[in-house]
């Protein structure tokens, strides 16, 4: 039950890396609709479930959930700011932060918070993002590189985007 198809994604200790005993540490486990959107947004698991309830029957529930429609799971969490010229975003993973600086002000779009994670969908696992979608605010999840929001939000020119997936990328190997 622990591994996602073929995918090797252990999505149990995933869950509990990315909480890592850090009790504000917000996880999130999104569902997804076969178009992307989010209509839960803060997560049906998260209402049903803390992470002291998560046994068996949660984890069975996202891999339900995986083989439907997919899941968003929230690996890291950030904030930025502009000082000066130079973009800074603390990036909240795994109960640890990671401070990001650039000067690259055109590649980047300074947001005051966002969230990054993978989509997982079958055996399929894509790294992105959340992004308001339509004027009900609902999200969905955008992948990077992807053409489905801000081009340079969503860019894998972004200096910020390339050092968050080497985040995620570090923290996802088993």
């Amino acid at each position: 039950m622990d591994n996602v198809a073929d995918n090797k994604l252990n999505v149990k200790r995933t869950v509990e890396r990315a909480i890592n005993g850090h009790p504000e540490f917000h996880f999130f486990v999104d569902e997804l609709t076969s178009d992307d959107y989010m209509p839960t947004y803060a997560g049906m698991a998260d209402e049903k479930y803390t992470y002291t309830e998560m046994d068996d029957g949660f984890f069975e529930f996202i891999n339900r959930k995986i083989a439907s429609d997919g899941i968003y799971l929230r690996i890291c969490y950030l904030t930025g700011e502009s000082i000066g010229n130079e973009a800074v975003f603390t990036i909240e993973i795994a109960g640890s932060e990671k401070v990001f600086r650039t000067t690259e002000l055109d590649s980047v779009v300074v947001v005051e918070m966002a969230d990054y994670g993978i989509r997982i969908r079958g055996d399929e696992i894509t790294f992105g993002t959340t992004v308001e979608g339509g004027c009900e605010h609902t999200p969905y999840f955008a992948e990077f590189g992807s053409k489905r929001g801000n081009e340079t939000y969503l860019s894998l020119e972004n200096p910020l985007n390339r050092f968050i997936m080497a985040l995620m990328e570090e923290f996802l190997k088993v």
